[in-house]
C-alpha cells in the first residue's frame, strides 16, 4: 500500500508538467543536506518509544534541458529508541538511491520538485540492554518533494521532504532467533547544491555598417556635339580610375549631360553616350565593368544655368562620382 502511494504521488506530479519550466540550471550538479528523521514506532511494534533523529546525505545528479532530473543519492539515518530505566537503543539506516524529479517553476530562480526513488538499504538495530543486535539489506523507496531557489549562478538552498520506505527487514533478536518488521522514515532536510553551470556565452552585437561615405567626384567635359574623349578627358578618367584602385572606392556612377542647343530627343542619347564612353575609359584602366552604373539626363540638370539653344562647355560634361569606404 506505501509504495502504491508512492507511485500515484508520481504520477501526479508528472500530470502536471504543464505547468512552466523550472528556472534552475540544466546539467550536472551535487547536493549536501541534513536534518531530521522520524521512525515510525511500529518498527519494534509499537513497543518502543522512537526518537527524533538525523539525517546526513549527498546527491550527484543532472537535470535535463526538459527538467527531468535524476540523481543518486546516498544517505545515512540514525535514530535513538528507549526501553526503561534508561536503557537504550538505537536504529540506523543506510541508503544507497537512484531518485527522478521533475522540477517546476514558482518563480525567477526558483523550483518546487516532486519525485521518487527505489534503492537499497542497510537497516539495523542494536541497543545495551540484549534485545536486538541486527542488520539487514533490503529494498528501499521513498517519495520526494523539494523546494530550491537559487543564491548564485551556481548555488542553489533548498529544503525538502522525504517519504522513506524499506519493508520486510529481518532483524535478529540479541540472544538468538529474529522477527521481521518495516522501517518507515519520515525525514525534513535542508541543504545546498552546486550547479556546475556555465552562462550561455552571448555573441557581441555586430559593429554597425559603417555610415555612407561622401561620393569623390572627377568632371569630364566634351566637345560641342561630342561624346569621344579628348586627351584632357583621358587624363582625368585615368586619374578617376587611379583614385578608385588606391581609395576602396565600390562603386563609380557615371551621368552625362548636355548644353541646351538642340531638342530633348536628341540631348538626352547625347548624354548617354558620353556616360557609355567615360565608362569604356574607366575600363580600359582597369575598372570592372560590373561596378559602373551610367545614366544619361540630358540637358535637365545644367552645370551653369543658361537659357534654351545655348553652348556652354561646362554643360558639356559626364561626372564620375566614386563611393566607398575609404573615400
Amino acid at each position: 500500500m506505501k509504495l502504491k502511494n508512492i507511485m500515484l504521488a508520481g504520477a501526479a506530479a508528472v500530470a502536471l508538467t504543464g505547468i512552466a519550466a523550472a528556472d534552475t540550471p540544466d546539467g550536472v550538479y551535487l547536493g549536501l543536506a541534513g536534518g531530521a528523521n522520524w521512525v515510525e514506532d511500529d518498527f519494534f511494534f509499537g513497543k518502543f518509544d522512537m526518537q527524533t533523529g538525523y539525517y546526513v546525505g549527498g546527491t550527484v545528479g543532472y537535470k535535463f534541458d526538459f527538467n527531468l532530473r535524476t540523481e543518486f543519492e546516498l544517505g545515512y539515518r540514525s535514530n535513538d529508541y528507549d526501553f526503561f530505566r534508561g536503557k537504550s537503543g538505537e536504529v540506523t539506516s543506510l541508503s544507497t538511491m537512484v531518485n527522478v524529479l521533475y522540477d517546476f517553476d514558482i518563480g525567477e530562480g526558483m523550483a518546487l520538485s516532486l519525485g521518487g526513488g527505489l534503492g537499497l538499504a542497510r537497516i539495523g538495530a542494536e541497543d545495551d540492554f540484549g534485545f536486538a543486535d541486527g542488520r539487514d539489506f533490503v529494498f528501499a523507496y521513498q517519495g520526494i518533494a523539494e523546494f530550491e531557489a537559487m543564491v548564485d549562478d551556481n548555488v542553489g538552498i533548498f529544503v525538502g521532504y522525504n517519504y522513506f520506505v524499506a519493508d520486510n527487514v529481518d532483524m535478529d533478536f540479541a540472544n538468538g532467533g529474529s522477527f521481521g518488521t518495516d522501517y518507515t522514515a519520515h525525514t525534513a532536510k535542508i541543504g545546498v547544491k552546486y550547479h556546475f553551470y556555465e552562462a550561455p556565452v552571448v555573441a557581441p552585437e555586430p559593429p554597425p555598417p559603417p555610415p555612407p561615405v561622401a561620393a569623390k567626384t572627377f568632371i569630364v567635359f566634351f566637345n560641342f556635339d561630342k561624346s569621344d574623349l579628348t586627351p584632357e578627358a583621358q587624363a582625368v578618367v585615368a586619374e578617376a580610375a587611379a583614385a578608385f584602385k588606391s581609395t576602396g572606392s565600390v562603386s563609380i556612377a557615371v551621368v552625362g549631360h548636355t548644353d541646351t542647343v538642340g531638342s530633348a530627343a536628341y540631348n538626352l542619347p547625347l548624354s548617354q553616350r558620353r556616360a557609355a564612353s567615360v565608362k569604356a575609359g574607366l575600363v580600359a584602366n582597369g575598372v570592372p565593368g560590373d561596378v559602373i552604373s551610367t545614366d544619361g539626363k540630358g540637358f535637365s540638370e545644367p552645370l551653369v544655368a543658361t537659357g534654351p539653344g545655348v553652348k556652354e562647355p561646362q554643360n558639356r560634361r559626364a561626372t564620375i562620382d566614386l563611393t566607398g569606404s575609404g573615400m
